[in-house]
């Protein structure tokens, strides 16, 4: 019997320094949230006092806390091994008793908004927020200099659509509405249609 393929993981440092986030390939968890049980490999961890709650999972990551009086640097290796031997099991994982795929997929879109791509969305005036999440399909309101802007749809389609589908395959489709109450507050374009100029 073949042993099952080594999940590849890599650390990324979080903002709380005894947190590091797991980055997984995508769809190795089928959910997100605290799980309510853990392989026993990963689950040792915690008996033993090395790591501490919460566990979190990320649509393409589990967030691991170190337990008081240990460090990254002598215990990580070890908690690589575990994490990869537990997410060979993903059976294993039970995922708390509310979790559904549309949490899965709006974790994924407040997850792409809060990296590069919304990023270059801030970056130009613009806002995009996640207002709907069924049947993985996203619904998203633009405001800000996005609204009203003709480039919003290579936005939404090239760049945010692009990135949640590469962390969440099962996409449907994303459907965007400007915000109602919302003005354009980019700077204005200029016409590129030639002027008549009447003579003195």
């Amino acid at each position: 019997m073949s042993a099952a393929p080594v999940v590849p993981v890599h650390a990324e440092a979080t903002e709380v320094a005894d947190t590091l986030r797991w980055v997984i390939p995508v769809g190795t968890l089928g959910f997100v949230g605290e799980p309510t049980a853990l392989p026993a490999p990963l689950q040792s961890l915690y008996d033993d006092g090395v790591l501490t709650a919460p566990t979190l999972v990320e649509p393409s990551a589990v967030l691991l806390r170190m337990a008081a009086g240990r460090s990254w640097r002598a215990d990580g290796p070890r908690v690589r091994r575990a994490l990869q031997a537990a997410l060979a099991e993903p059976r294993e994982w039970r995922a708390p008793s509310d979790a559904c795929t549309d949490d899965v997929l709006r974790a994924a879109a407040e997850e792409v908004l809060a990296g590069e791509v919304g990023d270059f969305v801030r970056g130009h005036g613009g806002v995009i927020e996640v207002v709907d999440v069924a049947a993985d399909e996203v619904t998203i309101e633009l405001s800000g200099a996005c609204a009203g802007c003709p480039a919003s749809g290579i936005t939404v389609q090239h760049r945010f659509e692009t990135a949640l589908r590469r962390r969440y395959p099962g996409l449907r489709g994303v459907v965007a509405h400007e915000r109602r109450d919302a003005s354009p507050r980019g700077p204005a374009l200029l016409s590129l249609l030639p002027t008549r100029h009447r003579d003195a």
